[in-house]
């Protein structure tokens, strides 16, 4: 049977679609791991996605003389050192995120030849294979090939079973499962070891521009392979969503859980679940901040919660689970990613629905510079209870973190507590794997920074509590005045 329609039977696009746009592509689709960037102005971007006709860059946020939305500029294109492509653009869109400035621009001179490009990107990647990177620290070199030869050795250790004789008379599936809490038992003091050692490199390494990029382009090429069979952590370097930090990933550190196709996969994952036990305790942290404003409660109002940027908002789920008192509690979730939101509403209405009007959950979906200026939905909504953004601050400079700190406290009520996590610039954090294996870049704090940014505040209460031992995050907590 034939599945030819008839020509008036073909329906063109409608609304928004009806004008056409050539197809863009993420760069990293494009160009695997080491994408080509823009120079503007003497300056490098990294680049977002693109078309034959036009780009959208990542500019970092202390960059701020870039240009208004129509006006033009020149740029090129810039591979290594050399150059793909030149031409003038105007700039179309200006968009804030939690991670960096978007701006859009449209070529208004030359057109971008993507298959070229790529032909060109894949020459100048395969010479750069057979030459060392540029001025990586000896002892950053040594230490990325110690985490090699450990992660070889328990992916042989799996290996070895597989092969063995032994293996064709006992279940794989129950051998595997014996050998791989032997392995974790083993490994995860081993790359504590090596997290004390990148960290420290790492903190040294980041006071050099020129040579935090060549440490993180000889990672990338040479370690972050290494884990890229794993989920959690291709999704952290990958970034489906566009952004680093995304809800699932969050969620899957919280949660503990074990996930892998082969042993050493999970083992994989065990090594990204050790150090998300902060976010686990994080998490924890925000019940009990939940459970001691409702019950701290004096008058007959609703209890009001607010959760800023508020991804999978598990805090609010196990709360609601274990709600016993009659007080009726209203929440209001607010996040950019609408996928976020969704994911928290589908899991907390059900249970909503059945409390009988003592719990209402909201969802407010907001850009990033309208999570900036707080005042712009809190107008709308009565004083808050409790207010609390667990992770948001981590991408914020020390100007931007503390205006939102201020407006954020603005909008509690009488007695109300504030609480802002951020990640702990410790030896055991997280700033050698995230910003130079996953390409994550977080603004980490120690206790200093974290009261720098209520200086001159005058609240009822000011305590900096840490989520775990190893100071893996803080969270700082204020309490208004009645």
């Amino acid at each position: 049977m034939s599945l030819a329609v008839h020509y008036e039977e073909l329906t063109g696009a409608d609304g928004p679609r009806i004008r056409y746009r050539p197809e863009r592509y993420q760069a990293r689709a494009l160009y695997g791991q080491f994408p080509p960037e823009v120079e503007i102005g003497g300056a490098r971007h990294k680049i977002l996605d693109l078309s034959m006709s036009g780009l959208a860059v990542a500019v970092r946020r202390d960059q701020t003389n870039f240009g208004e939305l129509g006006s033009e500029l020149d740029l090129r294109i810039i591979d290594q050192d050399a150059e793909l492509f030149r031409g003038r653009a105007r700039v179309c869109r200006v968009e804030p995120t939690p991670f960096h400035t978007k701006v859009a621009l449209h070529l208004v001179r030359g057109f971008l030849d993507l298959p070229k490009t790529v032909v060109e990107h894949s020459k100048l990647l395969a010479r750069q294979t057979f030459a060392r990177g540029p001025g990586v620290d000896p002892r950053y070199r040594e230490h990325c090939a110690d985490v090699v030869h450990m992660l070889r050795r328990y992916r042989a250790a799996f290996e070895e079973v597989g092969r063995s004789p032994v293996s064709d008379y006992v279940d794989r599936g129950k051998l595997e499962d014996e050998l791989l809490p032997f392995c974790e038992e083993r490994l995860i003091p081993e790359w504590r070891d090596a997290l004390r050692t990148g960290n420290a490199l790492a903190a040294e390494i980041s006071l050099d521009p020129d040579a935090l990029r060549a440490a993180k382009t000889y990672t990338e090429l040479v370690l972050t392979p290494e884990f890229m069979t794993s989920a959690i952590w291709r999704r952290g370097y990958e970034k489906p969503f566009g952004y680093p930090g995304d809800f699932e990933i969050m969620d899957g550190l919280y949660s503990q859980r074990t996930e892998g196709d082969t042993p050493f996969t999970k083992l994989l994952h065990r090594i990204a679940t050790d150090m998300g036990t902060c976010i686990l305790a994080r998490t924890v942290q925000m019940e009990k901040a939940i459970l001691e404003t409702v019950a701290a409660k004096s008058n007959d109002e609703p209890v009001r919660i607010t959760s800023i940027g508020s991804g999978a908002a598990r805090e609010v789920e196990n709360y609601l689970r274990i709600k016993s008192s009659a007080r009726r509690v209203e929440f209001t979730l607010v996040d950019q990613d609408e996928r976020a939101l969704s994911f928290a509403y589908a899991n907390t209405y059900p249970i909503v629905a059945r409390l009988n009007g003592d719990a209402e959950v909201n969802c407010l979906q907001v850009s990033f510079s309208e999570l900036l200026r707080a005042g712009s939905y809190f107008g709308k909504l009565p004083p808050q209870d409790l207010i609390y953004s667990a992770g948001l601050v981590d991408y914020l400079s020390p100007k931007r973190a503390r205006a939102l700190v201020v407006d954020l406290y603005d909008q509690l009520a009488p007695g109300g507590l504030l609480v802002v996590g951020n990640m702990g610039d410790s030896p055991l954090g997280t700033l050698w794997p995230l910003e130079f294996i996953s390409d994550w870049s977080l603004i980490y704090r120690g206790p200093d920074q974290m009261l720098a940014m209520v200086r001159d505040f005058d609240p009822a209460m000011t305590e900096l509590r840490s989520t775990d031992s190893d100071n893996r995050a803080y969270l700082l907590r204020l309490r208004k005045p009645f």
